[in-house]
């Protein structure tokens, strides 16, 4: 920043009206110079969001912009949050740590003034991104309340700049009809992002996403997280014709079909980022093996970035990881729903989680700015005073995402006594020698309590440390709501456990403030104490809404 900029106006002003001519001159010429430069920076990227600032704010930023504006030269990036009233879309960027959320009320306008705005919208919207004559790239979110015309109107504006670049849409509601970007020959892009997009039987996405692919021969950045409503996976690969070689550098697949080849791994040749939804499979061919991990490693393609599903999680990945150093993100996503599966078994995971913590991280420790360690088993993949050590290596982490979970009361880091094991070990183990969910709550309370306390103070001593993620959700949640368990409601709520751990520990003075995630709840030291910044409904309290509603609409409750 310009020291000017740190001066107060009034003595910017005494100083200007004692500079020589010559001098003032100079002065001017640097206040238009720092003056154009913020502008190149407060406009390159412009928002649209109706229900941040409504009907009438909406349409007269639209009309400036098509009415030859200054800024319209200077928008590189165009980013349509919501077009309608209805549309909460609160985009997953914005959440990771201003938390700034949007669970309120929202405004309905009145049906009139609705109309009266979508009649303006139709005009003004393509107007101004017509006007935009420099723009490079669209994100945009669309929910179920946005219109299809609307989504049409931006679609068939944007396909016209020649400069496009990127494209991205996260589809909660309507989804595009890519056809435009055939039609029109938009071959620029090295960006194409789809999130959330769904084929039906009949659909005719993947011709048109293999025909854009196709035409877009410098595409370094491909999101398609699909998802096939029928079950079947579409091919990803193979319709990609045999002349095109993309650099991509980053990745993201959904629910399709891989087929590990030749070309495959030429488009793999300069990536670094990799992505794949829980249902993406891969199949080998020729000479190739089925497994991607070994691929890659044969091909010396060496990823700094990788988030993956539990599905992914094998012996290959973990001697994949272990060939290289480098690894600046790993990421196992939490389950997104219930998993009925073919994952690896509970001791199969036992070994897969020591190679991780004992091998993996070490090897990493010094380039891992991101580690996101869950698993729909999560008691294998657990914090524990053990593994706290491990992870205090990762002086360079600035995310770090754990689970807290102690669903099975023998596996904690407490010394017993042999007897005591083997007394345990008759009250948790059915005839079968199945372990017994919820057959220790005590137990498994304090020391969620214990870890959360050794888990916060290791995190403290992270210099780099921005965000913390501690989350607790499927072994915990069946060991206390279960058939075993009379009354689950009069047990001790897992997560005020947690949070219980957390207030036992004083926030220490940091550079960079820590924010720590817990389940819906963001907790930021304030006056010697952890206190909830941003909260809103969790998801067992949406849960919970969503079937009293239910209920109520059968007559459950009476009239």
């Amino acid at each position: 920043m310009s020291p000017l900029l740190k001066l107060p106006l009034e003595l910017l002003e005494a100083i200007s009206k004692n500079l020589s001519v010559d001098d003032l001159k100079n002065f001017r010429a640097s206040c238009r110079r720092i003056r154009d430069a913020s502008a190149r920076i407060i406009y390159s990227c412009l928002a649209v969001d109706v229900v941040g600032q409504g009907y009438q704010k909406t349409i007269e930023m639209l009309r400036a912009l098509s009415s030859a504006h200054p800024a319209v030269t200077r928008v590189r990036h165009l980013k349509i949050v919501t077009l309608s009233e209805w549309c909460n879309v609160y985009p997953a960027e914005y959440t990771v740590f201003d938390m700034k959320l949007r669970h309120g009320c929202l405004n309905h306008s009145l049906p009139s003034e609705t109309a009266s705005f979508n009649r303006a919208l139709q005009i003004a919207l393509p107007n101004a991104i017509a006007a935009l004559s420099h723009l490079k790239s669209l994100t945009l979110y669309t929910c179920n309340g946005d219109a299809r015309w609307a989504l049409d109107l931006v679609i068939n504006s944007v396909v016209g700049h020649i400069a496009l670049q990127e494209f991205s849409h996260f589809a909660l509601g309507e989804q595009a009809n890519l056809l435009p970007f055939i039609t029109q020959a938009v071959t620029n892009l090295n960006k194409f992002s789809l999130s959330s997009y769904r084929i039906h039987g009949d659909s005719d996405l993947i011709p048109a996403l293999i025909e854009i692919i196709s035409m877009n021969h410098a595409l370094s950045s491909l999101e398609l997280d699909i998802c096939t409503v029928d079950g079947s996976r579409k091919c990803f690969n193979t319709g990609i014709p045999a002349d095109v070689s993309l650099p991509l550098a980053r990745l993201v697949l959904g629910e399709f079909d891989v087929t590990i080849d030749d070309r495959l791994m030429n488009h793999f040749g300069s990536l670094t980022e990799l992505r794949l939804g829980y249902t993406t499979s891969f199949s080998g061919a020729d000479q190739y093996t089925p497994n991607l991990w070994a691929a890659l490693q044969i091909n010396s393609i060496f990823l700094k970035h990788i988030s993956i599903a539990s599905s992914h999680i094998s012996t290959r990945l973990m001697e994949y990881l272990n060939s290289y150093c480098g690894l600046e993100e790993l990421e196992f996503q939490h389950p997104s729903y219930n998993i009925s599966d073919e994952s690896p078994s509970i001791r199969d995971e036992n070994n897969l989680a020591d190679e991780l913590f004992s091998s993996i991280i070490p090897k990493h420790s010094q380039s891992l700015r991101t580690l996101m360690v869950f698993s729909h088993l999560e008691y294998p993949w657990q914090f524990s005073v053990t593994r706290s050590a491990i992870l205090a290596q990762c002086c360079a982490l600035i995310k770090l995402g754990v689970c807290v979970e102690r669903g099975i009361p023998g596996m904690d880091d407490s010394e017993e006594s042999d007897g005591d094991e083997e007394n345990s070990d008759e009250e948790e183990i059915d005839e079968e020698g199945q372990y017994i969910p919820g057959a220790d709550i005590a137990t498994n309370i304090h020391n969620i309590v214990r870890d959360v306390e050794c888990l916060v103070r290791m995190a403290e001593n992270l210099p780099s440390l921005e965000g913390l993620w501690i989350a607790m959700e499927r072994v915990t949640s069946e060991s206390i709501c279960d058939k075993y368990v009379e009354e689950p409601d009069d047990l001790p709520d897992r997560y005020a456990a947690l949070q219980y751990g957390l207030e036992n520990v004083t926030p220490g003075q940091r550079e960079q403030p820590l924010k720590i995630f817990i389940r819906d709840d963001v907790f930021v030291a304030k006056d010697g104490a952890w206190i909830i910044q941003a909260s809103g409904p969790s998801r067992a309290e949406w849960d919970n809404m969503s079937l009293l509603s239910a209920l109520r609409e059968s007559g459950f409750f009476g009239s």
